[in-house]
């Protein structure tokens, strides 16, 4: 049994109806040979087998008596693998875009571990899918990312395994759970007391540690005072949802970031900037700034065994105004590498970690604060993946598209997956909220080929064929290139 993290139980108190708090993906598999169907069974025997390795895979949310404390995690008495890993029908394989969408439509039930894995074993001819889900209080995106390397093989042919026997520890009783929340938030009082005295014992390092947590505070509240701006990304939403994703070659990115001497995660954000700039002009609405959320990860080497979010939140205004792609990148680098040298990235973690001490009626309230548009209006994630081939069950992984939350009040987000030779751009978005979001595939490519052309790099070739099918669904000449 373990306690969750403020941070993790954040993830549940911000859950809504019309906000699940999931992370996921979409892979696209190309089966082996002449193989009809991917091997449902051989996959879950191969999860079975692997289950030791993710404990958390087993665990179930339990309540503290009377709100007292964050809730903990436990064994779930009843697991069943069979719940967790479903086959989906030859109705849902017809339409597979709209089956992910049905299956990330649905939140994950409180009442077992929270997670799912759906397979579509067929798609099409040497085409299958398999979508998964995990619950953003047990994992942040690199975590995820580990956990479902587990799943995934590094060869075709992957060395079979046997499950490891398991039964569930018995469940702590109410009486027992009550005694641990006191004593849990006690031990928090203590630890944050003895990080005082630890401070006032070391002057130079209290005085490092202070100034950045009293910038990153001085800058949260800036954010709290000065809302994001009013944009019609932030409406509000309903529980559907649908995927949209892209593929851009790794190679072109990184050709970008070396001709322009910057990092990969400034060329995503000049890539996105100049999409949503496309996208508001298609929406008739006024290209305007926006406040982006960028998850940072934080998790050290001492996190390396650790399940649970390692992360924090640093905040960017993304020059959506700006017209010209190299000028909005320029722009991009400046603001990022002020962020980096200002420390509030350390600080924000410091204050994050200290949201234990808050009484527990004001926690939900803050969770909510963080989330609501108010803050930002818009989450761009940026997450490394494997940069080796993945196999499901001998099938080889041809995409991993990602999917990043979104709370209540924001109709998209927008994560970014680098697997094998691919950068895979994953709009997540409430498709009535936003329908003109299945056109951002095309506008992400605009956005990339603009930064090529103006950067002096020299765009990808089109295919005839696919310059046909780009112009029968162009959009209007105004959201191009502006």
């Amino acid at each position: 049994m373990a306690r969750l993290s403020t941070l993790d139980a954040s993830f549940l108190r911000v859950e809504t109806e019309t906000a699940h708090m999931h992370v996921g993906w979409m892979s696209t598999l190309a089966l082996p040979g002449d193989t009809q169907r991917l091997d449902g069974e051989l996959l879950t025997e191969r999860i079975a087998a692997r289950l030791h390795l993710a404990p958390r895979f087993r665990q179930r949310v339990v309540q503290a008596p009377l709100a007292m404390g964050d809730p903990y995690w436990q064994d779930d008495p009843s697991f069943d693998l069979q719940r967790h890993v479903t086959t989906l029908g030859d109705d849902a394989a017809a339409s597979p875009r709209e089956a992910a969408d049905d299956f990330l439509s649905r939140p994950l039930p409180r009442d077992r571990p929270l997670w799912e894995i759906a397979l579509l074993p067929r798609t099409g001819p040497g085409r299958a899918v398999v979508l998964g889900k995990i619950h953003h209080a047990m994992v942040d995106g690199v975590a995820a990312v580990e956990l479902g390397v587990l799943l995934f093989d590094l060869a075709p042919d992957g060395p079979a395994t046997q499950a490891v026997d398991w039964a569930p520890t018995p469940a702590t009783g109410p009486l027992r759970l009550a005694l641990d929340s006191v004593g849990d938030s006690a031990l928090e009082q203590f630890r944050a007391m003895r990080t005082v005295a630890s401070l006032g014992l070391s002057p130079a390092r209290g005085l490092r540690i202070a100034d950045s947590v009293r910038r990153a505070a001085f800058s949260l509240a800036e954010d709290a005072f000065n809302p994001a701006p009013d944009s019609y990304l932030n409406v509000p939403i309903g529980p559907r949802r649908t995927l949209v994703d892209h593929g851009v070659a790794l190679r072109r990115l990184l050709r970008l970031k070396e001709r322009n001497s910057t990092t990969l995660n400034d060329i995503v954000l000049a890539v996105v900037g100049g999409a949503i700039r496309r996208l508001a002009l298609l929406a008739e609405e006024e290209p305007e700034d926006l406040r982006v959320m960028i998850p940072v990860n934080v998790r050290g080497t001492e996190d390396s065994e650790s399940q649970g979010n390692r992360i924090t939140f640093a905040f960017v205004d993304l020059p959506v105004r700006e017209r010209h792609a190299v000028r909005r990148l320029t722009t991009i680098r400046e603001r990022t590498l002020e962020l980096k040298e200002s420390g509030r990235v350390a600080g924000s973690d410091m204050l994050l970690r200290s949201l234990g001490a808050l009484p527990a009626p004001l926690k939900t309230p803050a969770a909510r604060l963080a989330a609501s548009p108010r803050l930002y209006n818009l989450t761009v994630s940026n997450v490394p993946g494997p940069r080796v081939p993945l196999y499901v069950a001998g099938a080889h992984v041809r995409s991993i598209s990602p999917v990043i939350p979104i709370p209540d009040r924001h109709a998209l987000s927008i994560g970014v997956l680098t697997y094998n030779d691919q950068a895979h751009f994953a709009a997540y978005a409430d498709p009535d909220a936003l329908p003109l979001v299945r056109r951002l595939p095309m506008m992400l490519d605009d956005s990339v080929r603009e930064l090529e052309l103006l950067s002096g790099s020299p765009p990808r070739k089109v295919s005839a064929r696919a310059a046909t099918k780009r112009s029968s669904v162009a959009s209007p000449p105004r959201a191009r290139f502006n």
